[in-house]
């Protein structure tokens, strides 16, 4: 029973790891290519002496998109295996908008690196709960805690990242407008996050319930 507990438990550490890659790495090199694109956008004002700096700089944006018709489409992309054009539809895009225009959103990229801290934070105890279960304390009120713990910092860190995305929202829909499209909130809905904390909580309730009817029972004896 603990070999295949511990293999499920690596399993899921691993899938979560992985699951985390993708953020670390576009956040990281979102980073460096914001950094070095708005330090060239610098030297490039001083040299043409401009006055007002800031207002030259870019800052990226995400564009969340939907069709509002699947039946046509005005966009077009370039197949360079047969060389010929065909249909799109954009649905994620990536602009550069003026830093001043798109406002506190520049800051927006802090939400989730919290909302990443709580997720480490989550996964430390879930390996304190595994580690306990494997020295037999299951049905104890410290590992009702670590479930608790769980799950409130999934759903901070769930709460936090949505965040981040209600604001890139709300800038995207104030500065751009596409012709056949919409700006669409539910791409970037990360709903795992919010379903496994919600999980842990249940968990972590059905262990207290089950404690204190145990209790109960030794009082009656």
């Amino acid at each position: 029973m603990k070999k295949q507990l511990n293999l499920i438990c690596v399993l899921i550490f691993f899938f979560v790891g992985l699951s985390l890659v993708p953020t670390i790495y576009s956040m990281g090199n979102a980073f460096v290519d914001g950094f070095k694109v708005g330090m060239s956008q610098v030297e490039e004002a001083h040299k043409q002496g401009a006055t007002n700096i800031t207002t030259e700089i870019m800052s990226p944006l995400a564009l969340n998109l939907w069709p509002k018709s699947l039946a046509a489409t005005s966009d077009k992309v370039f197949n360079q295996k047969d060389q010929e054009w065909y249909p799109a539809s954009h649905i994620k895009t990536l602009v550069w908008a003026k830093t001043k225009d798109t406002g506190f959103t520049q800051f927006g990229s802090f939400l989730v690196l919290i909302g990443l801290f709580f997720i480490v934070k989550a996964i430390t105890q879930f390996y304190k709960l595994i580690n306990a279960i494997n020295h037999e304390v299951i049905f104890d009120w410290v590992n009702v805690r670590r479930l608790n713990c769980i799950g409130r910092n999934l759903l901070i860190s769930f709460v936090l990242t949505q965040a981040y995305m209600l604001m890139n929202y709300w800038a995207a829909a104030r500065l751009f407008e596409l012709e056949g499209y919409e700006h669409n909130f539910w791409c970037d809905f990360q709903s795992m996050t919010l379903i496994m904390g919600l999980i842990a909580l249940l968990v972590g309730r059905i262990f207290a319930i089950g404690l204190k009817m145990k209790e109960e029972q030794e009082l009656t004896i």
